[in-house]
C-alpha cells in the first residue's frame, strides 16, 4: 500500500478530519525541511511526555478495550511531532501543552480535564474558521497568506486517533482485525454492535 492510500484510509477512519500538516507529513515523508538549531524540536521532557500521555488517555480512555496509554500514544505523538511537522506546528503544539500545564491538567479531576480539553477544542475550531476566512480574504485581494501553525488540540486529537488506531493494541483490540484479508468486498453490512474494521 502506498502512502497516499494509507492517508485516505486513515482520513476515512478519522471521519475525514485530517489537517493539512498531517497530509503533508504523509505525502512528503518525514522531511519537514531544514531547521536551525535554535528552533529544532528534539523531543519532550519527561514531564511533557507524561502530560501528553495523560491528555491522550483523556481523549481515548481505557474501558473494556485498552486506552491511549496502553498503545503508547504519547511516544507516537512525540515521534510524529519531531520528525514530520514544521517548526510553526511544533511551536503551536508546545505552547498549547504549556498552557494546559499551567492550568494544572495533571491535578485536575476527570471532569475538569474534559472541560479543559473541550475549551481547547472550541478554540481550535474557532481558530480554523478564522484562518479560513483570512485565507479567503487574502485570495480575493491577491495577497500572500502565511499559514499559521495547527492549533494544539486539533493536532493532539488527530495524532492520538492516528497513533491509537494504527497501533497493534488499537487495530487488534479496539477494531476488528483480519490479518489475512480475503477477497475485496466494497460494501459489507456490519452486524449489530460489531467493531469497525482495522485498516
Amino acid at each position: 500500500m502506498n502512502r497516499r492510500d494509507a492517508l485516505e484510509r486513515v482520513a476515512l477512519l478519522m471521519g475525514g478530519l485530517v489537517s493539512a500538516p498531517t497530509i503533508t507529513a504523509f505525502l512528503e515523508g518525514c522531511t519537514p525541511g531544514t531547521q536551525s538549531a535554535s528552533e529544532q524540536f528534539t523531543g519532550f521532557s519527561a514531564d511533557q511526555l507524561n502530560l501528553v500521555s495523560e491528555i491522550a488517555e483523556t481523549i481515548l480512555p481505557a474501558t473494556d478495550t485498552p486506552g491511549a496509554k496502553d498503545a503508547k500514544v504519547g511516544g507516537f505523538v512525540e515521534l510524529m511531532l519531531k520528525d514530520c511537522y514544521y517548526p510553526k506546528d511544533q511551536n503551536s503544539f508546545l505552547k498549547g501543552l504549556e498552557e494546559l500545564s499551567k492550568k494544572e491538567f495533571l491535578k485536575a479531576s476527570p471532569e475538569e480535564r474534559e472541560k479543559l480539553l473541550s475549551e481547547a477544542e472550541d478554540y481550535a475550531y474557532r481558530f480554523r474558521e478564522e484562518t479560513a476566512q483570512k485565507r479567503s480574504q487574502a485570495k480575493e485581494s491577491q495577497q500572500s497568506f502565511e499559514e499559521p501553525g495547527v492549533p494544539f488540540f486539533a493536532l493532539m486529537k488527530e495524532l492520538t486517533l492516528l497513533g491509537y488506531f494504527t497501533s497493534e493494541v488499537g487495530a487488534t483490540l479496539a477494531l476488528d482485525y483480519l490479518p489475512v484479508p480475503g477477497r475485496y468486498e466494497g460494501c459489507i453490512d456490519l452486524k449489530e454492535e460489531q467493531k469497525a474494521w482495522a485498516i
